[in-house]
């Protein structure tokens, strides 16, 4: 009977180690990582921590392992992430794991945060827009070593509860490691910002691919060529978020139609505006979206502007793409692209967005066409 027993628990273990559900990172819950401040590791197999900012912030921008129960989620260990109030722009704190991916699969991240200076009851119609008091992370995997496009989302955080963020995402350039990473930036109204984080995972799910039947570009109206100068129309469509500053226009230039977008200097860090059309994707398919864009106020002292690029996946509150494109340093046309490979099936948001916040009160005009989204042939 004991050998059966024994023979029953090898096969089970043998069955859980090949699960395609089970866990990826390396010491999800930070029990092996040391108690105090963590130094900037560079690139590594395990917990990656890094620390951006200018020497007047640096050893204010803490990564801390910190043992105790009752501050963990679960265990006794967890990690405290921290940014003063002087940090500005790109400055940042990130902890992650570099991992290889499958081609061809789906997989979930899931971690687990919480604001520690928050009130105990989210404020009513607290929203990112509203200026309530809160804690911004950032969730996301990037490809390509951390140097390529990404999958994920900012989360604003407006109690002191533990949250659990999560997304699913399918990766795009395979040959490279994917940086699955949780960071911490300067808030759009400066403040001290303390964060705990625990219980930091990855899953490989068994998610079976669609089959697409269509080709070529599947965006309507890609040019604007039957919009007429002015107000944007159908099936495109315009709308400001946080205020009303921005405008958002079609462009006559001869028989040439394309859409403008307007961010005047001084536009807060709450004002946004975005450009959008909503496509119909299947789940494991892979497509290449791109578009031409032009920074129509260009000047060559003036730093390149940035706009919000990609693809949003409304139903799980996740976006995919470049995000924050940085524009080329030419007042001239360029062609931006991204390939997207969607976790599901169903309606998607392809959008440009102008966003006061990163843009530090610059006036930035850009100009948008020929939007492609396309299915690409195995």
């Amino acid at each position: 009977m004991g050998w059966r027993l024994a023979l029953l628990g090898m096969l089970f273990e043998a069955i859980v180690s090949r699960a395609p559900d089970r866990q990826l990172l390396h010491d999800p819950g930070f029990e092996g990582v040391p108690v105090g401040p963590l130094s900037s590791t560079g690139l590594t197999q395990g917990w990656e921590v890094q620390k951006v900012g200018r020497e007047v912030v640096q050893n204010r921008l803490l990564v801390m392992g910190i043992e105790n129960p009752a501050k963990a989620r679960s265990g006794r260990r967890c990690l405290l992430l921290a940014i003063p109030k002087e940090a500005t722009g790109f400055e940042f704190v990130t902890v992650g794991q570099r991992i290889w991916l499958a081609e061809g699969e789906e997989y979930e991240a899931s971690v687990w945060v919480r604001w520690l200076d928050g009130p105990d009851t989210a404020p009513a119609n607290a929203n990112p827009t509203s200026g309530h008091p809160s804690a911004i992370v950032s969730f996301w995997a990037r490809h390509r070593e951390g140097m390529g496009d990404f999958s994920g989302r900012d989360v604003w955080l407006f109690d002191n509860r533990w949250h659990r963020l999560a997304f699913r995402f399918r990766p795009t350039d395979p040959t490279q490691r994917t940086l699955i990473y949780l960071s911490l930036l300067p808030h759009q109204r400066p403040a001290d910002i303390r964060v705990l984080v625990d219980d930091f995972e990855l899953y490989e799910l068994e998610e079976p691919s669609e089959v697409e039947t269509r080709t070529g570009n599947i965006v309507l109206d890609p040019g604007f060529t039957h919009q007429v100068p002015g107000p944007i129309a159908p099936p495109w469509h315009f709308a400001n978020i946080g205020g009303a500053n921005i405008t958002g226009e079609v462009i006559g230039e001869g028989d040439e139609r394309f859409v403008r977008l307007t961010m005047p200097k001084g536009t807060s860090n709450f004002e946004s505006a975005q450009l959008w059309q909503d496509v119909e994707l299947r789940e494991g398919v892979r497509y290449e979206i791109r578009c031409r864009m032009r920074w129509d106020n260009y000047t060559p002292e003036a730093p390149a502007p940035i706009v919000n690029y990609g693809i949003y996946h409304e139903d799980s509150h996740t976006w995919y793409g470049p995000i924050d494109q940085i524009l080329e340093r030419s007042g001239e046309w360029n062609l931006y692209r991204f390939v997207h490979v969607p976790p599901f099936s169903g309606r998607w948001r392809l959008y440009v967005q102008l966003n006061g916040w990163g843009n530090l009160g610059r006036a930035v005009t850009v100009s948008f066409d020929d939007f492609i989204c396309a299915p690409v042939c195995p």
